[in-house]
């Protein structure tokens, strides 16, 4: 049975591009230099906004583009609201080079997305490009594993004003009003969305409450146009990074089994907190470890960006200044933690003449950021050759403090504004790039070479939060060079092979994360940069009805920076250095046309994904990297049921029903390769019933998102730990994040 799913899945292929026939939605020159074209060596899906807007449940951007080639998705709550990640060819967000209009979305210090800082962002998007592999990213940091290419300033420049509602399982709701002008007689055109989504999420507490602003204005002439678009995010999500014991998923595990397994555990205080014990007991897969009603994750961003694109003689050009501002905290409650932990004496005497050395309290993690920077981007035609250059800079400056908002015990040193850590990153990313291509042998040939060099400082100071002392300063220089060609036998056919080199620095936390003292002063060569050599090679044969491309490419990275399997103390991903590491694989993509009213798409990934000499008890071997999977792969039935036809008072009607397979192979929790640390394959199964019509010159939508509807309980992704007993004997705790069962959504739009 399983030969059958799988081989079903490798039918399919990427999403397919609506095509814009506007002179108006000219991408940005700095949306070009980040963005593969059509024949670029590099291996691309296109994702347009009708692609994205039919699989818009109100979810993260990451849960809309989850059926794209090599994509693996997974959600905090479960239901895709809220805290959601992405992985691409197995490496997670910090790798991912982001960029929304060519501007760098990425934070500068964790090199992490957050996606919940920007709700409902796919009712804005115009198209995007998801690059597998380096790719041709030239803007700002290199891609690890892939990238993409977010573009909001392609919108069709036609008056509109459109409402949309939704309500769906977990008590999720979307509000959303957006509108365009148009252009006016005078070249400009202004847009606009307005977005409110809240939802109590799959597991419990998870609730999101999520509002988001955007605004382009545009102003247009003979030769050239401005642009001015500003985006505000505001989230505040209660926490579940935790995830769940794997016990608890189990469908055989009862109340016994739970507290015999809490008993060993010190998460769980060894059975002694029984509050949490007992929720476990109570809510199995959908328990949430945290309790306090304000754990919540609170976080304000906002994006300022300004491109103006000009033709100066036979130069295109383009340049952009940006601004990115964030500000938040997340509060957690701490119960006996030490007075030396906030800098408070343990010494002190209170009422009673009782020495106490610890309390419960309650404490803020703030971060506020800022990055601000400007690009520049050019193309011209030199004889037989295509010049594109550019280059851009950006200064990051982010503060990281903690503060103690209340205690239990009245202790004399405690204030409202108690600071018990503060430090401040700093950060330079200063980069220049190039690129030629050439056309030859009547456009059959398209040779492809570029080249960017990066110099990053960065430096933090202060007091982490466990009051440890840092001082880091790094300096960093990069040459990343790509090569590759195009080769067009004819019309229908096509091949391209291509070879790229890509450097990447550490991340804060990589430095902060790691096992040695900070304040030493050699401490910093123990956390050291990755390199990349990513090979691709690719065929792909199109005619009327039918879609076919195959792809390998092989990823050696030296010193790549692997997820351990662990988690720091907020949930994110701890890496270590690993010397010789690669990732290789095929991606098959392959589409057809069945009749007028049939469509079958889908894509398959077969991988190996390895360290070469991993240390583990005294030998090294050749083990899996962690939560990298061999096998993923999607498919999407879509039925053309209705088009047209006198209904609705001679108006027209569009029904189209979806039936989409996901499917994600086996996957390690950590880099040993052992059974006891795994989390197994799954398999969903989503329907989708979209029904456009027109009344009264109005044009509605109505969307029905069936989702999971198998009801299969599986997790995307977990972490884990493991130690040896007295015995001799080997003990894992595996933590997974499950995902929602069968739950529904129910939107609907109307356009004026």
């Amino acid at each position: 049975m399983r030969r059958i799913i799988l081989f079903s899945l490798v039918l399919a292929p990427s999403f397919i591009q609506a095509q814009i026939d506007s002179i108006n939605l000219i991408k940005p020159a700095a949306v070009q230099a980040v963005s593969s074209e059509e024949r670029s060596p590099f291996a691309h899906t296109n994702i347009s906004e009708e692609d994205i807007s039919n699989r818009d449940a109100a979810q993260d951007l990451p849960f809309l583009i989850r059926f794209a080639p090599s994509v693996i998705v997974t959600s905090d709550a479960g239901n895709g609201i809220g805290y959601t990640s992405m992985r691409l060819r197995g490496t997670d967000a910090t790798r991912i080079n982001v960029t929304i209009n060519g501007v760098p979305l990425n934070d500068a210090e964790s090199m992490g997305v957050w996606w919940v800082d920007l709700p409902d962002l796919g009712s804005s998007i115009s198209d995007l490009q998801i690059n597998r592999g380096v790719g041709t990213s030239t803007n700002g940091p290199s891609a690890f594993g892939g990238s993409i290419a977010i573009n909001t300033l392609g919108k069709v420049a036609k008056p509109l004003i459109q409402a949309k509602v939704g309500y769906g399982s977990f008590n999720s709701r979307r509000m959303n009003g957006s509108w365009n002008t148009g252009i006016l007689d005078n070249g400009l055109s202004f847009d606009g969305r307005v977005s409110q989504i809240t939802s109590d999420g799959y597991m419990n507490r998870a609730t999101s409450d999520l509002f988001s602003l955007y605004g382009s204005l545009v102003k247009r002439w003979e030769t050239g146009k401005i642009s001015i678009t500003a985006t505000k995010g505001e989230e505040r999500t209660y926490q579940s990074w935790y995830g769940v014991p794997e016990i608890a998923t189990d469908p055989n595990a009862d109340s016994t089994a739970i507290a015999d397994w809490a008993a060993w555990s010190w998460e769980y205080s060894y059975g002694a907190d029984t509050a949490r014990v007992n929720d476990l007991q109570a809510n199995g897969r959908q328990h949430n470890y945290y309790s306090y009603e304000n754990e919540v994750d609170d976080y304000t961003q906002d994006h300022q960006q300004i491109h103006l694109e000009q033709k100066v003689g036979n130069i295109d050009l383009g340049v952009s200044l940006f601004q990115t501002l964030g500000s938040g905290y997340y509060e957690q409650q701490r119960i006996g933690d030490s007075f030396s932990d906030y800098g408070f004496a343990t010494d002190t005497i209170f009422d009673g003449g009782d020495t106490i050395v610890s309390s419960d309290l309650i404490r803020r993690r703030w971060l506020d950021n800022t990055l601000k920077g400007g690009l520049i981007n050019a193309s011209t035609t030199l004889g037989n050759f295509d010049l594109d250059f550019g280059g851009m800079y950006s200064t990051y400056e982010g503060d990281h403090f903690g503060k103690v908002i209340s205690m239990d015990v009245a202790h004399p040193e405690f204030n409202e504004d108690s600071t018990y850590y503060f430090s401040v990153g700093n950060k330079t990313d200063l980069s220049g790039y190039a690129r030629l291509t050439w056309m030859g042998m009547k456009d059959k040939l398209r040779i492809q070479a570029e080249g960017q060099i990066r110099n990053v400082s960065y430096s933090t100071i202060g007091l982490d939060s466990d009051r440890r002392e840092i001082n880091i300063s790094e300096d960093f220089s990069f040459f990343n060079p790509k090569f590759g060609f195009d080769y067009k036998p004819h019309n229908n056919s096509r091949f391209y092979s291509s070879i790229a080199i890509a450097n990447r620095e550490p991340s804060r936390s990589n430095y902060l994360d790691s096992d040695y003292l900070i304040s030493d002063s050699d401490s910093s060569s123990h956390i050291i940069p990755e390199k990349l050599t990513d090979i691709e090679i690719g065929f792909s044969y199109t005619k009327t009805n039918f879609a076919f491309e195959i792809g390998a490419y092989h990823m050696a990275y030296d010193n790549q920076l692997v997820n351990t399997g662990t988690l720091n103390d907020v949930g994110g991903i701890i890496h270590r250095n690993v010397e010789e590491s690669y990732r290789q694989g095929i991606e098959i993509q392959v589409g057809f046309n069945l009749g007028e009213s049939i469509t079958w798409q889908g894509n398959t990934t077969l991988s190996k994904n390895k360290i070469i000499d991993f240390a583990q008890e005294g030998t090294s071997v050749e083990t899996d990297i962690a939560l990298s999977p061999s096998l993923i792969g999607a498919s999407l039935l879509t039925l053309d049921v209705w088009d047209g036809g006198q209904v609705f008072s001679d108006d027209n009607l569009d029904l189209d029903l979806e039936f989409a397979t996901k499917y994600v192979g086996t996957q390690y929790l950590d880099n040993t390769s052992s059974d006891d640390r795994t989390l197994p394959s799954y398999i969903v199964h989503d329907i989708v019933l979209r029904c456009d019509f027109e009344v009264n010159e109005k044009q509605f939508n109505v969307s029905l998102f069936a989702n999971n509807i198998l009801n299969h309980m599986y997790s995307a992704s977990g972490w884990t730990y493991y130690y040896s007993l007295d015995d001799g004997s080997e003990v894992s705790e595996n933590y997974v994040y499950p995902q929602a069962g069968r739950n529904g959504f129910a939107s609907m739009s109307v356009k004026f």
